[in-house]
């Protein structure tokens, strides 16, 4: 079976599509935890998540759509909440 190598180290491909017109890949990150934007506390509690998708490269003369969970994280210290951020995609 063929296999696609986003060459992103943040990244785990979790499930692969094939179809006629295009490749859909859904990704997940690596880590688990995030660190809380409002006031620096690390936090791996997962409020909840959303799938955004992302348009890449073309593989094979195909179009190549990456389904990116982004966790949703409520922080302990000061109960808010924020989106997981990646370095290779930009929010």
């Amino acid at each position: 079976m063929f296999s696609v190598s986003l060459d992103l180290p943040e990244f785990e491909v979790v499930k692969q599509v094939f179809l006629e017109d295009c490749i859909l890949l859904h990704v997940e990150k690596n880590s688990m935890e995030e660190r809380c934007p409002f006031c620096g506390f690390s936090s791996s509690n997962v409020h909840d998540w959303r799938t955004r998708k992302v348009r890449d490269l073309s593989v094979l003369g195909k179009p190549l759509f990456l389904f990116v969970r982004v966790n949703r994280y409520r922080c302990h210290n000061c109960n808010e909440v924020f989106s997981q951020t990646f370095e290779s995609i930009s929010p």
